[in-house]
């Protein structure tokens, strides 16, 4: 029987939460949560926990079942390890037919717990989306070093940009609370992504299904216990995934992804020429590296301007000089080379990566700045 069928005071809120070797964690969560339990209740939820657990080795599971055995309410899924986006879709799978709201919440005590009745109550008052947000007033990272501020805030606006999503803050806070009616809405089939990526690719389906968003403010705090399972994998894809998202449904798009694809391929061949030529005469450092990047992304800036302006834009109502428009579009181009040389020495310096695959990230995440800002102020079309 479906939540919406039973009595208005029946209502049912369950805690879904991934864990995969999180026993440290998970035995100090589950009691805090049934403190802010007793809040929840007097909000008119009856509250249940589901801990969705990839098989952990480290014995997450069976520190699960002792806390079921002593307070009744918690349910255990278990399965094999297949990223975030799908230990979530097992849950919801789960529990979406047996409640009125989901709490989506981390298990490494990053999530405080008692931002939940607060959330149920937003809730009540007719929101569907409820986000607990780290980039609005009251929201924060006081732990995280400068690097990752800025590494998180980046991929939080490319993601809003990108995707489309102005309206919402925090595109990739893991801490919501979602109204079961909005998320039926949701094919979760079509739903492409299996790890951290699955967190934006769910907001985007939620938010085009007409979700009434709310955020309410995140103080995150680092974990205590264990390792971040963020992987350089999961970067990539959350990347690509804002590109698909956004380019699924526009053909101008498209063709400026075609376009953009071609100046990969300059750029890349350009790059590898003037490596060979710079290190042949001059030596292999971070000097010639740089330097044949900015040389392939000086040609390829060109290349991408001419075939932008004859094909894509074809079509324009701008009627700037089309030197104008050049220089804006060099314009554009050179903050997405620090964009582009940036991810590249990031990635080749701090993880190891090899150049090429570092400088073909970089072209892909500025190819997505660049689309935007040219259709707004080069171009000055809608988006």
């Amino acid at each position: 029987m479906k939540a919406q069928e039973k009595g208005e005071k029946e209502k049912v809120a369950y805690v879904v939460t991934p864990t995969y070797n999180e026993r440290e964690n998970i035995r100090i969560l589950i009691p805090l949560l049934e403190e802010t339990f007793e809040s929840v209740k007097k909000k008119g939820y009856t509250p249940r926990i589901l801990v969705v657990d990839d098989n952990s080795p480290d014995g997450t599971a069976e520190e699960v079942k002792k806390l079921a055995q002593k307070y009744g309410n918690i349910e255990l899924l278990t399965g094999s390890k297949q990223g975030l986006g799908v230990a979530y879709q097992r849950g919801f799978k789960h529990v979406m037919d047996k409640c009125d709201a989901i709490i989506m919440m981390d298990a490494d005590l990053s999530h405080p717990p008692s931002l939940i009745p607060g959330m149920l109550e937003e809730l009540e008052r007719g929101y569907t989306l409820v986000i607990g947000s780290r980039y609005i007033k009251g929201g924060g990272t006081p732990d995280w070093p400068l690097s990752r501020k800025l590494i998180s805030r980046g991929g939080n606006f490319f993601a809003r940009i990108v995707a489309g999503m102005y309206r919402v803050h925090d595109c990739t806070s893991g801490f919501r609370a979602i109204s079961t009616d909005l998320l039926r809405k949701v094919d979760f089939r079509t739903l492409a992504t299996r790890g951290y990526a699955f967190l934006t690719t769910l907001l985007y389906e939620l938010y085009i299904k007409g979700a009434k968003i709310k955020e309410v403010p995140l103080v995150f705090k680092d974990r205590k216990y264990g390792e971040t399972k963020l992987t350089r994998k999961d970067i990539i894809e959350f990347f690509l995934n804002a590109w698909r998202i956004r380019f699924r449904d526009s053909k101008r798009m498209i063709k400026f992804a075609i376009v953009g694809g071609s100046g990969i391929f300059v750029n890349l061949g350009v790059f590898q020429i003037a490596k060979l030529l710079l290190y042949s005469n001059l030596g292999q450092s971070n000097g010639t590296l740089l330097a044949s990047s900015l040389i392939g992304d000086e040609i390829s800036i060109i290349w991408n301007f001419i075939l932008n302006h004859e094909w894509t834009f074809k079509h324009s109502t701008n009627d700037s000089h089309v030197l104008v428009k050049m220089l804006k579009f060099h314009a554009v181009a050179i903050s997405s080379v620090v964009i582009n040389n940036s991810v590249l020495f990031f990635l080749h310096t701090r993880f190891g990566v090899w150049d090429v695959a570092a400088k073909l990230a970089g072209i892909l995440i500025a190819f997505l700045w660049n689309y935007f800002v040219n259709v707004k102020w080069t171009w000055r079309e809608k988006i």
